[in-house]
């Protein structure tokens, strides 16, 4: 699609400035940004490891850190920081992954099978909005009872717990490049 030309006053260099439409714009940037995460891992600049399953998930930590408290903390506090291992039971590859095709595309897949693990990751990273949807989610389509008070007992555990039990090993597990939780 071509640009738009406008006749500007705003930079006094230039007469005319070519704005592409934004949303367009944004769309393609995050576009790429998600190839890359998934067919050019080398244009990433972090990796997050869960332990437990042993994937590992290439991200760039600007993106991460603009959607999950979590992250946003964990790269502030660790500027140098190239590898995040995380061993909580709480954080499946399933939950992680949608929570980033989410992040990198603005669309979150859940189902039945799913939404547990979505949440859990949700709340593990500090994204309470996506925990929120995937609460009422669960209560208005009526998944099912038994999932509704499981998922709930489960957000309580990884808002409060989990994320102290991440905050008291990152500290401890520091070495420069990488960092261990769990």
């Amino acid at each position: 699609s071509a640009l738009i030309v406008e006749k500007t006053t705003d930079y006094p260099t230039a007469e005319y400035s070519l704005v592409e439409d934004v949303a367009l714009h944004f769309t393609r940037l995050m576009d790429r940004l998600n190839e890359q995460r998934l067919f050019q891992p080398h244009l990433c600049d972090v990796d997050i490891v869960l332990v437990q399953q042993k994937r590992v998930f290439p991200a760039h930590k600007g993106v991460l850190a603009a959607y999950s408290q979590f992250f946003h903390s964990l790269f502030t506090r660790n500027k140098q920081l190239q590898r995040v291992e995380l061993s909580l039971e709480a954080l499946t590859s399933r939950g992680l992954q949608q929570i980033l095709n989410f992040i990198y595309t603005s669309k979150l897949l859940v189902n039945a099978g799913t939404v547990q693990d979505v949440l859990n990751a949700a709340a593990v990273l500090q994204m309470t909005h996506i925990a929120t949807s995937c609460q009422e989610l669960i209560q208005t389509r009526s998944l099912s009872l038994a999932m509704a008070s499981n998922v709930a007992l489960t957000l309580d555990g990884c808002g409060k717990s989990v994320r102290l039990l991440c905050t008291v090993r990152l500290l401890l597990s520091w070495d420069g490049r990488s960092v261990k939780a769990g």
